[in-house]
């Protein structure tokens, strides 16, 4: 890896299971190993504040950022104060901000069938599929999700060095002055045979929706295609990390870009 710039010393990673790092199966548990970014950069020297949650949503974590650890509201899954990481933003040089899956505020966890023992299956809450009903098409959808997402992230005033993780960064991102498009998409970075990246990776939704009629007859067209493009990312994903968390080295080239971004802003 390239040498970690000496001038930024306390950075603040966001992210879902990716700003946690590296999983894998060990004696049949799955689970972190414990590298990751943050031991990638705390090896150099940095002081890294991790508040990362494994499922966890861009919201949960712009909620993070700004001290709210109790927003039951906003998100349904990862709200847990015993989670609180003390950090003063304006003590913070940087926030790295991984982005994931554009619908994950309101999932829940359920048995898949009603047989099923295992409760660890993702749904959707059934008055939010109904509120996508209220837009024109789901780019409206995705424009207004990710504005208003960015505009919050934007208002902490330092740079956010933004990565498209489980979700690629909209391109409304260009918009706001503190937020950095460091990777579009790491995805694509890394696996450069894929072509597209989607805003919602999570398999789940596909087939939920799938069955939603009145979702299906207003965003039918467009969200089969959707479907489509997110199930070649997630094949190509399986066959490439035979799971859905980059290796120690993919995470080393991510930072790699986030670094390569910040020498360009403060030098």
């Amino acid at each position: 890896m390239s040498t970690i710039d000496k001038f930024m010393k306390h950075i603040v990673l966001a992210g879902d299971s990716w700003g946690i790092g590296v999983y894998t199966n060990h004696n049949g548990v799955y689970g972190p190993t414990g590298q990751g970014i943050e031991t990638l950069l705390t090896a150099n020297g940095h002081t890294v504040f991790n508040i990362s949650k494994g499922g966890g949503s861009n919201g949960l974590m712009a909620d993070r950022l700004q001290h709210r650890w109790d927003n039951h509201v906003r998100c349904r899954f990862g709200v847990d104060e015993t989670d609180r990481v003390e950090f003063d933003l304006a003590t913070v040089d940087y926030v790295i901000f991984i982005q994931t899956d554009a619908f994950r505020e309101r999932h829940y966890y359920v048995a898949e069938t009603a047989d099923s023992t295992d409760t660890k299956w993702k749904r959707l809450e059934d008055a939010f599929v109904d509120s996508l009903l209220l837009y024109n098409s789901l780019d409206d959808v995705f424009d207004y999700y990710f504005n208003k997402l960015y505009q919050e992230l934007d208002s902490l005033g330092i740079p956010v060095y933004c990565v498209g993780g489980w979700s690629m960064l909209h391109p409304c991102i260009a918009n706001y002055k503190n937020l950095i498009p460091a990777v579009v998409s790491a995805t694509q970075l890394l696996i450069p045979e894929l072509q597209q990246d989607t805003y919602i990776s999570d398999p789940e939704w596909f087939s939920q929706l799938a069955q939603h009629k009145a979702f299906m007859t207003k965003f039918g067209t467009e969200f089969k295609q959707l479907a489509i493009t997110a199930s070649i990312k997630l094949d190509l994903i399986y066959r490439n990390w035979h799971e859905v968390h980059p290796n120690l080295a993919g995470y080393q080239r991510i930072l790699e870009e986030v670094l390569a971004k910040q020498k360009v802003l403060f030098t």
